[in-house]
């Protein structure tokens, strides 16, 4: 029994392997190709073979080879193959068919004729043996992809690649050393196109699979790690390459002896990872091994050569060999000399360009970082992580002298590291590959806003950039959004097939970069993805005739969407890290910007300094704590914090330096970031004492693209279906469950009387009723939603589970959910977690009330800003949520929420309400909730 549960683990795993390449191939929009699919030769089917026996036809192939190898009659030897080539194909000897096509075509390939290679395989690929059950076929289509990634033709070798997988599962089976070994093709072909997380991520797979079936001491399994350490440190993560390299070392020198090719390449890839960690004493040491061994090896070619460059190169990149004439002249001649590694003569030339910068000597500082882009680009394409960081260092050189041109490149830059970032991160298959990812564009922003801060002329693009990097926002969820604004408002299927394309995007999205896609069956899948956007589109195409031109307007800018009383904060937060971004301390700097937006101008941009001042450590614990003690008769806790001590001083960081900017606006929008979706805004304080409540309706949105929706009716609807949630029963069987909360019941009874009173039909789940299913089926058909019980948010600092998604930490706890935690999806564990609420269908709720503790909380990430429940409703396509920001006393927040109803139905919007049920509490109109320890909890976020 354990070794059927083993293989059971490995045919999983290899199914998610074929499952990340298909995603691969729809993100592509590239068809999975058929065996069977390829079109016939005209005349063929009906042609038998000629007289020549198989061993006739090899040997004409044979004297075609040799033939070829005679001085000055190559062409005529070319041409009896392919003639020898095309009897095969008339004849019924497939298999040898095959064969011949797919080694004649590997022979040109290996040497480098690539036109000759491609007409071999294009004639082959059209002959009917290859539509026959033919094994042999896997090695055409994997020898053909190898063609197509000399070709430079990116979608041609994922399609073929793919092919060649699957043929090799059918043939060989899921465990083959065949797919094995053509999986890793596939990872490394990707990887060359700069496609590195999607790489990652199939050799990942690839290499987890392999170890079960192989074990952890075969040679094969050290390769595998050893391109994944090459891939890892092309994604900027050499801590993690270091520990696949140091591993393969110690392995090959075990196996082979100390004096190894397969050694030299482990030691080198070694010295490399230290080199880019900035440990250059233990760079040179690896980098002499990688000498020594190449001085007793004796073989032909410049291995010696090689090594004494880079350790020359580290050795000057150390200073410690001074950079006088002789250096500088050896170091140019590096990099233009085609007998070295590419990846060297990038790494001299953005030395050299250092140096000449330094000296003052600027036009032989840009002509080597040009010269750093131009191998770049040749070696590893336009759309890889060392090609984008070229083009970043001459956009900063040439901000010190014409600024302008260094904006429009910038904002090049942005646009194209932005489309790389969006295709990494949603084939990554794990978090750390998809933060590495977006980390990689960290630099780049860095210094955009740095160039934006200091010339007014590139805030408006940087202001754009802003708006599409917090969700790595698409063209084709940008093209959704501008065709529901074109649509006529009253239809209905129209819009919903609109937002259930953007929907299943986002939801996509996020779990692909947490790494809950391919592992998870529940998970949107790419190809769902795909057919909502075609059926929406096509639904669009069908009903209407808008011009390209209108459909290719842009989206209103956010001074177009401002009233004139109306002000956007769109925060945002740069980052610069070291090289080890694994350390303790990985930041080098770490910036906060806001943007302010008013009507008809151009944004403005101010640096607020860093944020880990602005909330050091001591005040991330005190709100920390402010989460952290648990009470019976409260909704989650006693608060024994000080709120203004907590927060204390963010008015004069956050928004003091913003106030020119402010001037005439009684309305504030405000994006927050990272760290700043824990601030409660309407609190923060200015210096005479004045709430930023009293001053402005202070209006959150969860993301930038929120205020597409911010000019919308935001009045109360006055009729509709509600339901309600409260007074829930958590035993189950012998578990007891959470504290039962006596003051939800009221409290949904208090809202249940005024709701009524204004025309809605009221479901209220009291008791065991709360079900996940209930409650599923109810919320998508329901106007508003309130659902008054516990929720609760754990990260790792808090008593959470590691390395484990906060969207199954963040969750909202219902009927019979008894004392386990199952976090995964599961409808009958009374658990409705974030990643679970995600894939619902909310795109009817106005309003989603989220009566619980610490329901706004999340994980601070790169991609998105915070991963919670708010993140899952505003995904699952609810309007608008209100959730609270830590445990809130139970009878105070029934009182509160009572309130706040009230005010809705008395005819004021979903701002003013919350603004006035604050005011009503501070004034002590609201029992038990005075303190700001409860009013100050509710956030309200607007999706």
């Amino acid at each position: 029994m354990p070794v059927r549960m083993h293989a059971m683990f490995r045919t999983r795993e290899s199914q998610h392997l074929m499952r990340v390449v298909a995603s691969i191939l729809v993100m592509l929009a590239v068809a999975f190709p058929s065996p069977q699919a390829q079109a016939q030769a005209p005349g063929q089917a009906s042609q038998q073979g000629a007289a020549d026996t198989e061993v006739a036809l090899k040997a004409r192939i044979d004297a075609a080879y040799k033939l070829m190898m005679d001085a000055g009659r190559f062409d005529e030897g070319y041409a009896q193959l392919r003639a020898t080539l095309l009897d095969a194909a008339r004849s019924d000897l497939y298999d040898f068919t095959v064969e011949s096509y797919s080694n004649a075509g590997a022979t040109f390939l290996n040497n480098q004729i690539l036109d000759y290679a491609e007409e071999i395989f294009a004639e082959g690929l059209k002959t009917r043996a290859m539509q026959q059950d033919v094994e042999k076929r896997g090695d055409f289509y994997l020898n053909y992809a190898m063609l197509k990634q000399a070709e430079k033709d990116y979608q041609g070798f994922v399609s073929m690649c793919a092919t060649a997988t699957n043929l090799y599962a059918q043939y060989h089976g899921k465990e083959s050393q065949e797919l094995l070994f053509a999986n890793d093709v596939l990872a490394t072909g990707v990887a060359a196109f700069g496609q590195i997380a999607s790489a990652i991520n199939i050799e990942q797979r690839n290499l987890k699979l392999a170890a079960q079936v192989a074990g952890t001491d075969d040679r094969f399994i050290w390769k595998l790690q050893n391109n994944l350490a090459d891939m890892l440190r092309q994604m900027g993560a050499p801590t993690r390459a270091l520990q696949y390299d140091l591993a393969v070392l110690e392995k090959r020198i075990g196996y082979y002896g100390s004096d190894h090719f397969n050694v030299l390449v482990s030691a080198n890839n070694t010295a490399q990872d230290y080199l880019d960690l900035g440990k250059y004493d233990e760079a040179l040491r690896y980098f002499h091994q990688d000498r020594d061994i190449a001085v007793v090896l004796k073989q032909e070619g410049n291995l010696v050569e090689q090594a004494d460059a880079w350790l020359l190169y580290t050795r000057a990149l150390s200073s410690a060999q001074p950079l006088d004439q002789p250096t500088l002249a050896r170091l140019q001649q590096l990099t233009t000399d085609p007998n070295y590694p590419e990846i060297l003569a990038i790494k001299i030339a953005n030395l050299l360009a250092a140096h000449f910068v330094a000296v003052g000597d600027r036009e032989n500082g840009m002509g080597q970082l040009e010269r750093a882009q131009s191998i770049a680009e040749a070696t590893y394409g336009v759309v890889h992580p060392l090609t984008f960081a070229a083009r970043q260092a001459i956009a900063n050189l040439k901000a010190k002298s014409n600024p302008e041109k260094a904006a429009a490149d910038f904002a090049a830059l942005d646009e194209d590291m932005l489309r790389w970032n969006w295709f990494q991160v949603g084939t990554a298959g794990n978090p750390i590959v998809a933060e590495a990812s977006r980390a990689l564009a960290d630099d780049m922003l860095y210094d955009y806003a740095r160039l934006a801060k200091d010339n007014a002329s590139a805030v408006p693009a940087f202001a754009e950039a802003v708006r599409r990097w917090p969700t790595l926002e698409n063209e084709k969820r940008d093209l959704l959004r501008r065709l529901s604004r074109l649509i006529d408002p009253n239809d209905t299927e129209t819009r919903y097939l609109i937002q259930a394309g953007i929907r299943m995007s986002l939801a996509y999205q996020e779990a692909a970069s947490s790494g809950d896609s391919s592992d998870d069956p529940g998970a949107v899948q790419p190809e769902q993805v795909e057919a909502a956007y075609q059926k929406a589109t096509a639904r669009v195409m069908a009903k209407y005739s808008f011009s390209q031109g209108v459909v290719d307007k842009p989206l209103p800018s956010a001074g177009a969407l401002l009233k004139p009383n109306e002000a956007l904060i769109d925060y945002f937060i740069t980052r610069k890290w070291r090289a080890d971004r694994e350390s303790a301390d990985p930041l080098e700097d770490e910036r906060l910007y806001a943007i302010v937006t008013r009507k008809d101008r151009q944004p403005s941009l101010y640096d607020l300094g860093d944020p880990r001042r602005l909330i050091p450590a001591a005040r991330e614990t005190r709100i920390a704590k402010l989460r952290s003690t648990r009470s019976a008769q409260e909704r989650g806790a006693v608060t024994l914090i000080d709120l203004n001590a907590t927060f204390t001083g963010l008015y004069s960081g956050l928004i003091a330096p913003l106030e020119p900017s402010l001037g005439g606006a009684d309305t504030l929008f405000v994006v927050p970031d990272g760290k700043l979706f824990s601030v409660p805004f309407p609190l923060l304080q200015d210096g005479r004492g004045a709430s930023l409540d009293d001053r402005f309706v202070v209006r959150v949105l969860t993301r930038p693209e929120s205020l597409l929706n911010a000019g919308v009716d935001q009045s109360f609807p006055k009729t509709g279906r509600a339901l309600l949630a409260g007074g829930l029963d958590y035993a189950r069987g012998s578990e007891k469950g959470a504290e039962p909360l006596p003051g939800t019941r009221k409290e949904v009874d208090a809202i249940a009387s005024i709701l009524g009173a204004d025309h809605y039909s009221v479901e209220m789940l009291t008791g065991t009723a709360a079900s996940e299913r209930m409650l599923r089926k109810d919320m998508e058909q329901a106007t508003i939603a309130h659902l008054a019980t516990h929720g609760a948010y754990r990260d790792e600092k808090e008593g959470g589970v590691g390395a484990v998604n906060a969207l199954w930490q963040s969750q909202v706890v219902l009927s019979q959910s008894g004392d386990r935690q199952s976090m995964k999806r599961d409808d009958d564990d009374g658990r409705l977690y974030g990643m679970e609420l995600m894939n619902w269908d909310l795109s009817g709720l106005d309003l989603l009330v989220l009566s619980a503790c610490e329901t706004a909380r999340g994980q601070e990430t790169f991609v998105g800003g915070l991963r919670g429940l708010p993140t899952a409703i505003d995904i699952a396509g609810a309007k608008r949520s209100l959730l609270t920001l830590w445990p809130v006393d139970d009878a105070g927040t029934a009182a509160f929420m009572v309130g706040f109803y009230g005010h809705l139905a008395a005819g004021q919007t979903y701002p003013e309400a919350l603004r006035q049920t604050r005011r009503d509490a501070r004034d002590g109109k609201i029992s038990g909730a005075q303190d700001p320890r409860v009013w100050a909890a509710f956030v309200m976020f607007e999706n």
